[in-house]
């Protein structure tokens, strides 16, 4: 499997992996509910986004992820389930680095159907003194500005379209705050809420769907900072049998990216197992 090298001070972004072409197990499946869909999802090389990127790849969207670590490990998953992936290393706080990612991707594939908005960071900062101007910086630009970034050079091209699927990944955290959570962590998924409505208002008209996730506590690596008192406490307050699996994120995010929820937009779709309702 392809390419991997550091990152290109010109463009901004360097091609991490590349795995292009349908495998035996793809060309034996139905047709799949995002099929030839161009989808872009970030932070895709691990956890949460890892799961997202081959669910999507499995129902026929030829995804891209961006990440600022190599993924080669996520495209062999979905390479080995016979789907279709490339990569790239992407600062999605330079948003230069972003829109330069994004149109090598439409460059490449002709359009952009699919945008998923996963890429995050978060700290158990509860005290807020403990929140230093640094650490308050870097949670707002990687959960937040991030976003933004990647929503606006997508929505350029959605628009030329008519069309298209922005799923940006919000928080139970910026919901109802949470213990042992940065107040920069959940200030930002709050933030990530309200910029979906936003977009979402002006893109309906053009057949643009914009639509946030709400995770309740989901069992990935960002929550590896966590005191473990801590992470028991917020699973006990689960009112479902379970806690969280990233699947169960990947088939929200499916449905919001396939025609089944066509007139939909605008909504914090809560997947929390009952820990937050409204």
């Amino acid at each position: 499997m392809g390419l991997s090298r550091g990152m290109d001070d010109e463009s901004g972004f360097a091609v991490c992996g590349m795995s292009w072409g349908y495998g035996p197990v793809r060309m034996e499946m139905h047709m799949g509910r995002v099929e030839n869909k161009v989808a872009i999802v970030t932070g895709g090389a691990k956890g949460l986004g890892r799961v997202v990127a081959l669910r999507l790849a499995k129902e026929g969207a030829k995804v891209s992820i961006f990440d600022l670590t190599c993924c080669e490990e996520a495209l062999a998953d979905i390479v080995n389930a016979g789907a279709m992936a490339d990569g790239y290393l992407v600062d999605i706080t330079d948003s230069v680095a972003v829109s330069r990612a994004i149109q090598a991707v439409i460059e490449k594939q002709g359009s952009l159907d699919i945008m998923v908005n996963n890429a995050g960071v978060a700290s158990s900062h509860e005290d807020l003194r403990t929140v230093t101007d640094e650490l308050w910086d870097k949670e707002i630009a990687i959960n937040l500005s991030g976003a933004f970034y990647c929503c606006r050079a997508a929505y350029a091209q959605m628009l030329k379209q008519k069309s298209g699927k922005i799923i940006n990944i919000a928080s139970i955290a910026g919901d109802t705050g949470r213990i042992s959570t940065s107040p920069a962590y959940s200030a930002a998924k709050a933030g990530i809420s309200g910029l979906t409505r936003s977009i979402a208002k002006n893109a309906a008209k053009h057949g643009i769907n914009v639509n946030a996730i709400s995770p309740g506590v989901v069992l990935t690596g960002i929550h590896d900072s966590y005191p473990k008192e801590d992470l028991d406490q917020l699973l006990s307050e689960i009112p479902y049998v379970r806690g969280g699996q990233p699947f169960d994120i990947a088939n929200a995010v499916l449905f919001l990216a396939g025609s089944e929820s066509d007139y939909i937009t605008g909504v914090t779709l809560q997947v929390n197992g009952g820990s937050f309702m409204k």
